[in-house]
């Protein structure tokens, strides 16, 4: 797989502000809707450096799909996903993420699509995903992802959209870039917890 020059790719406010995702956020600390109380991911810091921490995000997630082993498609318990449905999950949402933005860019407002998390898993749209296969789509869909976001516009990071039906906030394309590292740094978390889980069930 290629490595592209992520460090290149950088988004910043006109303002020279962050965006939480919902308003424009100024230097006071973190609300409680401006971090998540799950992982500790916070808006309120985001200015640069977006593209890199997704980069290495999502290499250090196909290095939890490599490490995993046989084991990658193992779910740790009945209520907890596998590290193979964990990223491909986070493969959608990164693509879906990327289809919102773009339609903010063209449309005022648009009201972005729900990814269905579970019904995707139930349906069996995950069945046929292997190791290998994730892993890959993981680096080029994040690629094509950071590729979009530097396309962008000047000044089109402070046009809006609501996220999506099932989630009615309207917030800038900033927060929904911003969104999308948090997507990849929660479930890179997700994905390392189940692995040292599985780990421990085999000693």
């Amino acid at each position: 797989m290629t490595r592209y020059a992520y460090d290149a790719i950088t988004i910043e406010s006109s303002d020279h502000v962050a965006y939480d995702i919902m308003n424009l956020v100024t230097t006071e600390p973190a609300s409680d809707s401006q971090s998540c109380d799950q992982c500790g991911f916070s808006w309120v810091t985001l200015t640069r450096a977006i593209a890199t921490r997704m980069s290495a995000a999502i290499e250090s997630f196909v290095d939890v799909i490599t490490r995993a082993g046989a084991a990658v498609g193992q779910r740790p318990s009945a209520e907890r996903c596998s590290i193979l449905e964990y990223g491909g999950h986070l493969r959608d949402v990164v693509l879906i993420i990327r289809e919102r933005i773009m339609l903010a860019s063209i449309l005022d407002v648009p009201v972005g699509t729900p990814i269905f998390r579970d019904e995707r898993i139930d349906i069996g749209f995950y069945e046929r995903d292997t190791a290998s296969d994730v892993a890959a789509e993981l680096q080029v869909v994040s690629y094509l992802f950071l590729k979009t976001v530097a396309t962008l516009p000047t000044n089109y990071e402070i046009r809006r959209l609501v996220y999506s039906t099932k989630t009615p906030l309207e917030i800038t394309i900033f927060g929904a870039v911003s969104n999308a590292l948090h997507e990849c740094e929660h479930h890179l978390g997700d994905a390392e917890e189940i692995l040292q889980l599985l780990d421990t069930s085999r000693r």
